[in-house]
C-alpha cells in the first residue's frame, strides 16, 4: 500500500508539472503571438503610458488628456488630426488642436518599436 500511495504521488506531481509547463507555454505563445502580430490598430502600455498604434498612419498616438500627440519616430509632436487616424470611429467633442505656434510642453516617454 505504501508503494502505491508513493507512486499515485509521483504520477500526481508529475502531471502538475506537466500542466503548469503546458500553461506557461501556452500563455508565452498568445503573448509572442501579440508580440508578432505587429502593425494591426492595437493599444500599448510601454513605458508606464497607453499609446494607441495606427496601422494605416503607421505611428503611435497617445492623449495627456489635454492634447493628442503622435510619434514621429525621435519625439512626440501635437497632432493636428492630418492623417487617417480621428477620420473615423473617432468622436471628438469639443477637442481642437491647439494653433500652429502655440507652444506646448509634449510627453517625454518612449514607444515600443515594433520588430
Amino acid at each position: 500500500m505504501q508503494a502505491t500511495k508513493k507512486w499515485v504521488l509521483a504520477v500526481l506531481l508529475v502531471a502538475a508539472i506537466g500542466g503548469t509547463t503546458a500553461v506557461m507555454n501556452l500563455t508565452d505563445s498568445r503573448i509572442d503571438a501579440a508580440e508578432e502580430r505587429g502593425p494591426g490598430d492595437h493599444w500599448r502600455n510601454h513605458d508606464g503610458h497607453w499609446s494607441y498604434w495606427h496601422a494605416g498612419d503607421n505611428r503611435w498616438y497617445y492623449t495627456d488628456g489635454v492634447h493628442w500627440y503622435y510619434h514621429d519616430g525621435l519625439h512626440w509632436v501635437v497632432y493636428q488630426f492630418d492623417k487617417l487616424f480621428g477620420r473615423a470611429g473617432f468622436f471628438p467633442g469639443e477637442y481642437h488642436p491647439p494653433a500652429v505656434g502655440v507652444k506646448i510642453e509634449p510627453p517625454r516617454h518612449e514607444v515600443f518599436k515594433h520588430r
